[in-house]
């Protein structure tokens, strides 16, 4: 019983604290330099913010041919909250002419596809949902007291394993990238 009491409040808690993205909102553009962190992609903007970016999975950045490294100059158009950056379209170095559109800029949906390779250990799952309220692309929900990714939706931006602010990513470790 006090274990269904904790899950309850968790999950209360953490709904409470997390909006996610909403495409509704006013685009925004930064320019600045990527830094990568962990498994992270950062942008430093020219006025000095740090800017967690939301790219798109693994698979779809290969299939684009769109390879970022440490130092690269880069222009981004998307959807901003707080530090955390969903990317729409993003420019590579001083070419404006040919951005990468990762997102269609009227829903925040992935443009061209692509699969995620984070997946969600079923053994380990607890069904807390923290990680459903920390997804900022909405990428997990729960189905029968269990975590599930769609693999389509999901950045791989990590949130969900390594954790954002005070979250400190799956309590349980049910979340893998294979």
């Amino acid at each position: 019983m006090n274990r269904l009491v904790f899950t309850a409040l968790l999950a209360l808690l953490a709904c409470l604290a997390w909006a996610g993205f909403d495409p509704e909102t006013e685009l925004s553009s930064y320019r600045g330099v990527i830094e990568t962190r962990g498994s992270q992609t950062w942008l430093l903007d020219d006025s000095g913010d740090s800017l967690h970016l939301l790219l798109a999975p693994r698979s779809l950045l290969d299939s684009l041919g769109l390879h970022l490294a440490g130092g690269d100059t880069v222009a981004v158009e998307g959807w901003r909250d707080n530090e955390l950056f969903l990317v729409g379209r993003l420019w590579r170095g001083a070419d404006d002419s040919n951005p990468w559109l990762l997102r269609n800029l009227d829903e925040g949906s992935l443009e061209t596809g692509g699969v995620s390779d984070y997946r969600v250990n079923g053994g380990k799952c607890i069904g807390c949902k923290l990680c459903v309220s920390r997804c900022p692309t909405g990428a997990i929900t729960v189905v029968n007291r269990k975590a599930q990714i769609d693999a389509e939706l999901c950045t791989e931006c990590g949130i969900c394993i390594e954790g954002y602010g005070k979250f400190r990513g799956c309590p349980v470790g049910a979340i893998e990238k294979e």
